[in-house]
């Protein structure tokens, strides 16, 4: 038989370590991967977007926000991720230094402090529920790279017919999701 389990970390290295010391077959990865013994696949592109509060006045802008207007917001952010550290270089570039006053390793702590009025938060759209009434979502345009999502696993392992079959089940969903029309 088959085994599946799922892990889940707030530290998203202890995945690739689990990955190299063979306790996972392959896991899910913001690419791109750092130095070791890994092979991966890239599955999708996820751009970030911008989650102010209804009623923002960035949401009643005629034009996207600039990185330099985002900064001057407080923000709210995830805690122990790559994606979040990029995305907060990304503004300290446009001179400003991001006012975090808020983290959070959970989509909907992240998007319900939003919503309550605390801040904004630029984040990847697969982790925004779009249709919460108490946020409005701005396309960003590209003014961030989107992240980068794939799959890890050990180059010299053997992967069993049951992870291949994972990684094209993954490689053939994800590609319907980066096919899909937006939501009007």
């Amino acid at each position: 038989g088959v085994e599946i389990v799922l892990r889940e970390s707030v530290n998203e290295e202890e995945l690739l370590e689990m990955v190299e010391r063979g306790e996972l077959d392959v896991t899910f990865w913001t690419l791109p991967v750092g130095s070791g013994p890994y092979e991966w696949m890239e599955l999708l592109t996820d751009p970030y977007v911008l989650v102010v509060p209804a009623g923002s006045p960035l949401a009643a802008l005629k034009r996207t926000p600039t990185l330099k207007e985002i900064s001057l917001q407080p923000l709210v952010g995830f805690s122990y991720c790559a994606a979040m550290n990029h995305v907060e270089s990304q503004l300290a570039a446009s001179g400003r230094t991001p006012n975090v006053v808020f983290r959070s390793d959970n989509n909907g702590t992240v998007q319900g402090l939003v919503g309550a009025g605390v801040g904004v938060s630029v984040s990847p759209l697969l982790t925004v529920d779009e249709d919460d009434p108490d946020v409005v979502v701005i396309d960003l345009l590209g003014r961030i790279p989107p992240r980068v999502i794939g799959l890890v696993w050990h180059r010299d392992r053997h992967r069993s017919p049951a992870a291949e079959a994972f990684v094209e089940t993954a490689r053939v969903v994800c590609g319907e999701l980066a096919t899909e029309p937006a939501a009007a």
